[in-house]
């Protein structure tokens, strides 16, 4: 009786053993054969896709991501407002509607009031290197040691600037007659200088500045001189006025929080090493631009450029000279840290103008 159990076990073991462990051997090789998760997403931007700021620097971005993802991320363009309008890209990216977006905070006014901060006049805003520096790593300040964060709805990536921009007009802007009661386009910390100046200030995104001059809507823009060639502003203009005290623009670019969270730990260690070197990057590529801009705009279509002499620039100076004060004020009277963000400002604008004075 007990050698026919023995034997039933051994029959059983004999005929178990081998599902047991080529079952977990296959296990083993399934999980070696697994391939790694891949990541498609999407990113929105107003600039047109002939615009340098999508053929150069947004596209070396993208091919950077997907190299040192391995290609484990890839990323799908929409520029030229194709997916989000301009105003439309925070929310958008926010809501989900895209993952990834690059749009300028002033083209939603009011929302980001500590941004504005960076957009006012008196900087010495050598250029887009030291300017973009400056707006990345000032909203990482502003959070660290006001303890403010205005974009909770997104995961920030970096910031860079346009560095100084000039008066772009169908009429000449020599001096402030001719200024006075001329119609421009402006965004941000720019329109309170300008309607010091004696301008009518209009609002709208740069994607929106072509057809505005084209039909006689405002008679000029303030802007880099880039948009000259990228947004084909040289059709549509006579001069450009050098006027780089009133002008700086801040642009972003954004994740959407719940894409954030699905990326594994490695692939956002990669995002998070790239955001300092580009927020470098694209402001260099800005810097690079914007002389290119001006002689296209003078070489190819005639545009007449000025540079106001030394008293009238003063006469300029002494007009605009309140509007920071007025911006403190205005914002300490709102709970805002106003005087310590512009402080910071400061510091921050001091310091990289002098790092980086060459481009």
């Amino acid at each position: 009786m007990k050698g026919r159990l023995y034997y039933w076990i051994w029959l059983l073991l004999i005929l178990f053993f081998p599902v047991v462990f080529g079952c977990a051997a296959d296990e083993e090789m399934d999980d070696a054969e697994k391939p790694e998760e891949t990541f498609s997403l999407s990113l929105a931007t107003f600039w047109p896709a002939t615009d340098f700021m999508v053929a150069d620097a947004h596209k070396r971005w993208i091919e950077e991501v997907e190299k040192r993802t391995d290609g484990r991320v890839s990323i799908n363009l929409h520029a030229g407002e194709a997916l989000l309008g301009a105003r439309e890209i925070y929310n958008g990216v926010a809501g989900g509607v895209a993952d990834i977006g690059t749009t300028c905070p002033s083209y939603t006014p009011g929302m980001f009031p500590l941004m504005e901060a960076f957009e006012l006049p008196g900087y010495q805003n050598v250029n887009a290197v030291s300017a973009s520096m400056t707006a990345h790593e000032g909203y990482k300040r502003i959070k660290q040691d006001l303890g403010i964060d205005e974009f909770e709805d997104v995961k920030v990536l970096f910031f860079w600037a346009t560095g100084p921009g000039d008066i772009m007009s169908q009429k000449p802007a020599r001096n402030l007659d001719e200024l006075a009661g001329m119609e421009i386009r402006a965004v941000g910390g720019t329109v309170p200088p300008l309607e010091k100046l004696g301008a009518v200030t209009h609002s709208m995104p740069m994607s929106e500045s072509y057809l505005a001059l084209d039909q006689g809507l405002v008679d000029g823009i303030v802007a880099p001189n880039d948009t000259l060639k990228g947004f084909r502003l040289a059709e549509v203009v006579d001069y450009v006025t050098h006027t780089p005290f009133l002008y700086n623009v801040v642009f972003m670019k954004i994740m959407n929080k719940g894409t954030w969270n699905s990326l594994p730990p490695d692939i956002q260690d990669v995002f998070r090493e790239m955001n300092d070197e580009f927020a470098y990057e694209y402001g260099k590529s800005r810097a690079d631009h914007r002389q290119e801009g001006l002689e296209y705009g003078m070489q190819e279509h005639g545009i007449e450029f000025f540079e106001l002499d030394a008293d009238e620039e003063q006469k300029w100076l002494d007009r605009i000279q309140p509007v920071v004060e007025d911006w403190i004020k205005k914002q300490e009277n709102r709970g805002l840290p106003a005087e310590k963000t512009v402080e910071l400002i400061r510091e921050l604008d001091e310091k990289f103008s002098a790092e980086y004075p060459e481009y």
